[in-house]
């Protein structure tokens, strides 16, 4: 019995010290996606959803499998809305739909931001129409970025596409040498 009755002192004696000795586990943090980024400065008054869609040189047309959707509370305040497009993917072209609600409220367009591996090119409110082409459900005015929004019956669907001018600056943040 006093053999027993060492052997668990011992046991419990090596626990706690080795409990003691061990030092503090800090978590390591995640390490986010190296993404290619569609940084959009704004000022929405209502909730909406905004959509990302891109291509890359294997996709011919935009379609909603290449989409980055995402959702933004209405705000007096200047907001920034960053679609990050899937990791491995760089895009060569770009959609930005910029309205899913027919009642939206005029939105404001401060910037818009291509961003990847620390290159950048921000293209500001006035210069938004020299590398962005609205639809007909839009008149955007470049000096003060607002953009209204165009009813048109039933159908509804406000977007910008790009003209060929941005895909020099998209190739460079991409990093493709010219």
């Amino acid at each position: 019995m006093k053999k027993q009755l060492i052997f668990i002192n011992l046991v419990l004696l090596t626990f706690f010290i080795s409990c003691k000795n061990k030092e503090e586990v800090t978590p390591v943090e995640e390490i986010k996606a190296n993404t290619f980024d569609v940084i959009v400065d704004l000022k929405i008054q209502k909730d909406d959803e905004l959509i990302l869609f891109y291509k890359d040189p294997s996709i011919a047309y935009f379609d909603d499998k290449n989409t980055v959707y995402n959702g933004v509370k209405g705000s007096s305040e200047i907001q920034s809305l960053t679609f990050s497009i899937p990791e491995g993917i760089l895009p060569n072209d770009i959609r930005l739909d910029i309205s899913s609600k027919k009642d939206q409220d005029p939105i404001i367009i401060n910037a818009i931001t291509l961003s990847f591996e620390g290159r950048i090119f921000k293209i500001e409110k006035r210069d938004i129409l020299k590398y962005f082409t609205p639809n007909e459900f839009i008149k955007f005015d470049e000096a003060t970025g607002e953009v209204k929004f165009i009813k048109n019956g039933e159908n509804f669907d406000p977007y910008f596409l790009t003209k060929p001018v941005i895909y020099t600056e998209i190739e460079k943040v991409r990093g493709v040498q010219l």
